[in-house]
Protein backbone atom coordinates (compact mmCIF):
# COMPACT_ATOMS: atom_id res chain seq x y z
CA UNK A 1 0.00 0.00 0.00
CA UNK A 2 1.19 3.55 -0.68
CA UNK A 3 2.27 6.06 1.94
CA UNK A 4 0.67 9.51 2.04
CA UNK A 5 1.92 12.65 3.76
CA UNK A 6 -0.24 15.38 5.28
CA UNK A 7 1.55 18.73 5.37
CA UNK A 8 -0.04 21.72 7.09
CA UNK A 9 0.41 25.16 5.54
CA UNK A 10 -0.58 28.64 6.62
CA UNK A 11 0.64 32.09 5.65
CA UNK A 12 3.17 32.04 8.48
CA UNK A 13 4.05 28.39 8.97
CA UNK A 14 4.67 25.13 7.18
CA UNK A 15 4.59 21.84 9.10
CA UNK A 16 5.93 18.86 7.19
CA UNK A 17 4.65 15.36 7.91
CA UNK A 18 7.82 13.29 8.17
CA UNK A 19 6.15 9.91 8.83
CA UNK A 20 3.04 9.81 6.71
CA UNK A 21 0.45 7.06 6.79
CA UNK A 22 0.12 3.89 4.78
CA UNK A 23 -3.35 3.92 3.25
CA UNK A 24 -5.05 1.94 0.47
CA UNK A 25 -5.50 4.84 -1.98
CA UNK A 26 -5.87 8.59 -2.52
CA UNK A 27 -9.52 8.50 -1.51
CA UNK A 28 -8.62 7.07 1.90
CA UNK A 29 -5.95 9.78 2.21
CA UNK A 30 -8.56 12.45 1.49
CA UNK A 31 -10.85 11.09 4.22
CA UNK A 32 -7.92 11.01 6.65
CA UNK A 33 -7.09 14.63 5.81
CA UNK A 34 -10.69 15.66 6.48
CA UNK A 35 -10.64 13.90 9.87
CA UNK A 36 -7.36 15.64 10.70
CA UNK A 37 -8.74 19.00 9.58
CA UNK A 38 -11.70 18.61 11.94
CA UNK A 39 -9.36 17.87 14.85
CA UNK A 40 -7.19 20.89 14.05
CA UNK A 41 -10.23 23.15 13.80
CA UNK A 42 -11.62 21.94 17.14
CA UNK A 43 -8.24 22.45 18.82
CA UNK A 44 -7.76 25.91 17.33
CA UNK A 45 -11.26 26.97 18.36
CA UNK A 46 -10.65 25.70 21.89
CA UNK A 47 -7.36 27.63 22.10
CA UNK A 48 -8.75 30.74 20.45
CA UNK A 49 -6.42 30.40 17.45
CA UNK A 50 -7.26 31.15 13.84
CA UNK A 51 -7.47 28.33 11.32
CA UNK A 52 -8.99 30.14 8.33
CA UNK A 53 -5.78 30.35 6.28
CA UNK A 54 -4.58 26.80 7.00
CA UNK A 55 -4.49 24.11 4.33
CA UNK A 56 -3.69 20.41 4.55
CA UNK A 57 -1.69 19.28 1.55
CA UNK A 58 -1.76 15.57 0.71
CA UNK A 59 1.40 14.31 -0.97
CA UNK A 60 2.33 10.87 -2.26
CA UNK A 61 5.55 8.95 -1.63
CA UNK A 62 7.36 10.93 -4.34
CA UNK A 63 6.36 14.22 -2.72
CA UNK A 64 3.89 15.04 -5.47
CA UNK A 65 0.89 17.01 -4.24
CA UNK A 66 -2.24 15.01 -4.99
CA UNK A 67 -4.78 17.20 -3.21
CA UNK A 68 -5.18 20.06 -0.78
CA UNK A 69 -7.92 20.78 1.71
CA UNK A 70 -8.51 24.30 3.06
CA UNK A 71 -9.63 24.07 6.67
CA UNK A 72 -12.16 26.84 6.09
CA UNK A 73 -14.02 24.58 3.64
CA UNK A 74 -14.18 21.80 6.22
CA UNK A 75 -15.43 24.22 8.87
CA UNK A 76 -18.08 25.51 6.50
CA UNK A 77 -19.42 22.16 5.30
CA UNK A 78 -18.45 19.41 7.72
CA UNK A 79 -18.64 20.58 11.28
Amino acid sequence: MPRFYFNLHSRQDHLTDEQGLVLPDAEAAWYQAVRSAREIIRGDLHLGCRFEDQVIEIADERGTRIDHIPLMEIARYSM
